[in-house]
This record gives C-alpha cells, sequence and structure tokens, in this order.
C-alpha cells in the first residue's frame, strides 16, 4: 500500500487583539503550534513586516525578502525555535499607530493606514530543517532562507485604529 506524506503543518491563531481607541494602538497575542509529526522550526526573530490593502493589515513575522535599496551585511540566518509535535509557541506584540518599521524589510519606515476598521491577520514562517543552507557564490545572500521557509497565516480578526494620538509613532514591540 502506497504511503501518503502529510506536509508539515504549523497553525497561526491570533489569541487576543484589542484596540486601544485613546492611543491609537493594537495589542495583539497570537499562538503558532506544530500540529504535523515531523519536528519544525519556527522564524522568531520579532521583526514585523506590514502588508496593507484596502481594509486589510497582515503583521508578518516570517523572513521577507529585503528592500530593493536594503544593504545588508552579509548572510544571516534566522534565528529559529524548534516545536516537536504538538508544541506550541506564544508572543505578543504592542503596536502604536503609525508604526515604525524596519526599512530592511519594509518599503518606509513608518506605516500610517488611514483610521478605520481592518481585517487583521498574522502570519509566521518556519522551516523542516533547523536552517537554511549557506548562500552559494552565485546566489543572492537571502536566496536560501526564503527558498528553506514556508509560511501560514492566521484567520482574520477585525481591529480598529483609531484617529492618531499626538504621542503616537513608538512604534511595534514584540
Amino acid at each position: 500500500m502506497p504511503t501518503t506524506l502529510q506536509p508539515p503543518a504549523i497553525e497561526v491563531h491570533i489569541t487576543r487583539a484589542l484596540a486601544q481607541a485613546d492611543r491609537s494602538a493594537w495589542q495583539i497575542a497570537y499562538e503558532a503550534c506544530n500540529t504535523g509529526a515531523d519536528m519544525l522550526w519556527l522564524v522568531d526573530e520579532g521583526t514585523l513586516t506590514l502588508h496593507e490593502a484596502p481594509g486589510r493589515i497582515e503583521l508578518s513575522y516570517a523572513r521577507s525578502p529585503l528592500q530593493p535599496d536594503a544593504l545588508p551585511f552579509g548572510y544571516f540566518p534566522p534565528r529559529c525555535v524548534a516545536l516537536a509535535h504538538g508544541d506550541c509557541l506564544q508572543r505578543s506584540v504592542h503596536i502604536d499607530w503609525p508604526a515604525r518599521l524596519s526599512t530592511l524589510w519594509n518599503p518606509a519606515r513608518a506605516a500610517a493606514p488611514a483610521p478605520g476598521n481592518y481585517a487583521v491577520t498574522v502570519r509566521v514562517g518556519y522551516g523542516e530543517t533547523p536552517a537554511p543552507d549557506t548562500p552559494q557564490a552565485t546566489e543572492d545572500v537571502q536566496a536560501p532562507v526564503l527558498r528553506w521557509q514556508r509560511t501560514v497565516l492566521s484567520a482574520p480578526v477585525t481591529l480598529t485604529i483609531a484617529p492618531y494620538a499626538a504621542h503616537a509613532g513608538t512604534g511595534a514591540t514584540p
């Protein structure tokens, strides 16, 4: 009888989502769980990449491609946490709007979505091995990471961005 291989499985769930109207801020907690049979390695760097579309915001903690003008100082593998079958990793983030972002992975230093309601998701990255291969001399330094990494997206929750407070803009803190 042929064996059917099951794909690796990480599930991510937003476990708490609060909007603070008085500060124009969000408090979000999420959990990433290994529901597969094999050990998986979850990217755990705390670096936020924000993707915005009309009515939607994705908070990505997966390793993203570098911005075209970014100048990394060589190869650096993602920091990962090993998750055995059934293990979960919980993380929380506080975001003040407008939010400061890293320009290594984001096109702008600040994200200032218009006040209103958004369907918010969280994306995480993981690999089937402890780390990506090292880059070959003929490829971009980020190619091994992007080849190694798989990603998964949570179901959306609805959060409101209130009009920005005078003291906003301190950024996103894991």
